[in-house]
């Protein structure tokens, strides 16, 4: 099932962004599409693979081995697909482009969706319903990286598709993220008794996990939200002041005082 799910992905990805055919070739660069076509190319690869019978097989032995291979699908795979932009594409597919900003009820629901999610399956009870080889467990997968593409795509912009969240909400958005995970890995790592029937240093060390490698991808979209809220009002329209005939552009940091325009020919 994952396969077929991988491959229908591509095939609506790669229609979605179709172009008409070129008679003179563009100049050899790596444009913002190829960009973006590397990260779905990559982030589907990981997901089929790391989610294929083999490789799962051998992760569903050890309990932190199946929290390295969910905190994979939910924090480098998820975002792949997200720096990706799908959205736009699915929507041409369908005939309906997304130009506008997300709602943030949208915003909400993916948050709840995540980090719900991220919980349940620590539930000791889903925990054992997923540890087996079959559909429910392959079906709650892809759930959980479903959900996930939702809540990156809530910090993460795919042009022309903006994010209703601003720089500063995202902060808080992936904050209040990493805190719910940190402490769901403080829970599994300083609890006396193992819960899931496992040695306790087994999950203890699915603890480490969820409290360094997971919460890595949320640290570096918060720094580049951080950079860019810092960096918003130096990048606002630079004003402008009148000085005895002469219109003088205020410079900024970003915007160097490079021209000098006269409002009365002379």
């Amino acid at each position: 099932m994952v396969f077929a799910v991988c491959v229908l992905v591509a095939v609506c990805y790669w229609a979605g962004g179709r172009r008409p055919v070129r008679l003179l070739p563009k100049p050899r660069r790596w444009s913002a599409r190829q960009w973006r076509t590397t990260a779905f190319v990559v982030g589907l690869a990981l997901l089929a693979l790391i989610l294929s019978d083999p490789v799962d097989g051998w992760i569903r032995e050890r309990f932190w081995l199946r929290t390295a291979q969910l905190v994979i699908l939910v924090m480098v795979a998820a975002p792949l697909l997200v720096l990706s932009a799908p959205l736009p594409r699915f929507a041409k597919l369908i005939g309906r482009p997304r130009t506008g900003a997300g709602s943030r009820w949208m915003a909400a629901l993916a948050f709840i969706g995540f980090n719900g999610g991220l919980l349940l399956a620590y539930v000791p009870p889903v925990y054992a319903l997923t540890g087996s080889a079959g559909l429910v467990r392959q079906a709650g997968q892809l759930l959980l990286v479903f959900v996930a593409v939702l809540f990156w795509s809530q910090v993460i912009a795919q042009p022309p598709r903006r994010c209703a969240l601003n720089h500063i909400e995202r902060v808080a958005y992936l904050v209040l993220s990493s805190v719910l995970i940190r402490v769901l890995g403080l829970v599994l790592g300083f609890a006396s008794t193992p819960f899931y029937g496992v040695p306790l240093f087994d999950q203890q060390v699915a603890a480490g996990v969820l409290l360094v490698p997971g919460v890595f991808t949320d640290l570096i979209v918060l720094t580049v939200c951080l950079y860019l809220w810092l960096g918003q009002d130096a990048r606002k329209p630079a004003g402008r002041f009148d000085t005895g005939g002469r219109t003088l552009p205020v410079a900024t940091p970003f915007r160097p005082l490079v021209s000098v325009t006269s409002s009365q020919a002379h």
